[in-house]
């Protein structure tokens, strides 16, 4: 794979679903509603941020 092929695969985004407890989702909610975005767009920037600031994290 050349380098230009991988900077197209590294780029495309792909979907998720899990579930949250009904304290991670209030606490989601509010965060959303506080800056103003919905709900999916907060959570994806939320956890895109952790995975930034913590990339090798492990339990």
């Amino acid at each position: 794979m050349n380098f230009k092929s991988k900077c197209r695969v590294e780029n495309k985004e792909v979907g998720i679903a899990f579930n949250l407890s009904s304290k991670a989702n209030k606490t989601l909610t509010l965060s959303a509603k506080r800056a103003e975005r919905a709900k999916k767009r907060e959570g994806k920037l939320r956890l895109e941020d952790h995975l930034k600031r913590f990339p090798n994290w492990s339990l």
